[in-house]
């Protein structure tokens, strides 16, 4: 006589476990990019989901999957060469590595932002971008953080790893943006900012007295020329560290193509991540991701997307 009442309570008691089971299954879940090294810098190539420990918003995430990144990238450079023509080569070197997965767009700096090419994997259409990238006039001033700001805008497509690379020899002009939220239109892209600057680039520009103006309107002018150098490197150093990517200094642009050579080595072994999201987590939350394995470094973004 008792079996049927046994029988009817253990089948209100599946009913939790049935519930939790479903409830994972229904979870949101987030793709997330990274890259991961082993303390010689070269690309690690076989993590498994045991290898990592993915935490958002204080709260671990499962790990469902991690594979190879399979999206095609998306790719804006940016050539902020004052019109040298120097990163010419490092342009058609990074190109020839990742144009098969890729979609790249040729942006020049002098002053005003320039589309030598649209985005585009056409080799003929690419080396003629790479072309007119050649010694163009010596000017400064460039107006980096307004490409930067534009290309959050037109990296972005659907199925896509969208990627801003800035190549930079320094000499910006100044500008209003704030890199607050210049960092802010980053994040919200997702795109991965990458940036190699020239060591001179560090350099202040002379602050001497000018002819024809005060002493105090040279210290205002002066005034906002720090600002803007502040606020571009907080973009450029902060932004590109939390977007995923990262700002590379090298020591002349004859050194340029080995650095590219790892950004497209970084970009072509990136790992997609796929995360069940706990309840109480959501976008912006602070993202970490860290492996197990020892000697393993991730470079991945600082907030959930």
């Amino acid at each position: 006589m008792l079996r049927r009442p046994l029988a009817a309570l253990a089948l209100v008691a599946a009913f939790p476990l049935a519930d939790t089971m479903a409830a994972a299954r229904q979870a949101p879940r987030r793709i997330i990019h990274f890259s991961a090294f082993d303390d010689k810098g070269r690309a690690v190539t076989d993590l498994q989901p045991a290898d990592l420990a993915v935490r958002a918003g204080g709260k671990p995430l499962e790990v469902i999957r991690v594979e190879p990144a399979q999206a095609p990238l998306r790719v804006s450079v940016i050539v902020s060469d004052a019109g040298t023509g120097g990163f010419q080569q490092a342009v058609a070197t990074f190109i020839q590595m990742v144009r098969e997965r890729a979609e790249i767009e040729l942006i020049s700096l002098l002053t005003q932002p320039e589309v030598m090419t649209n985005f585009s994997s056409d080799p003929a259409v690419l080396r003629e971008g790479v072309r007119r990238l050649g010694v163009r006039g010596r000017q400064h001033g460039a107006q980096l953080m307004e490409a930067v700001h534009d290309a959050t805008k037109g990296v972005v497509a659907e199925g896509r790893r969208p990627v801003i690379l800035v190549l930079r020899v320094g000499v910006e002009g100044t500008t209003p943006l704030v890199g607050s939220d210049v960092r802010e239109r980053l994040r919200r892209s997702g795109a991965q900012l990458y940036v190699v600057s020239a060591a001179s680039a560090r350099r202040q520009p002379p602050t001497s007295a000018r002819q024809g103006i005060s002493a105090a309107q040279a210290q205002l002018h002066d005034d906002e020329v720090a600002l803007s150098r502040r606020n571009l490197a907080e973009v450029l150093e902060d932004g590109a560290r939390e977007s995923g990517g990262r700002h590379d200094e090298i020591v002349s642009t004859t050194s340029v193509s080995p650095a590219v050579v790892r950004i497209a080595d970084d970009l072509l072994n990136q790992y997609a991540v796929t995360c069940a999201l706990p309840p109480g987590v959501k976008v912006n939350d602070k993202l970490s991701i860290a492996s197990t394995r020892r000697g393993v470094k991730i470079q991945a973004p600082a907030r959930l997307q």
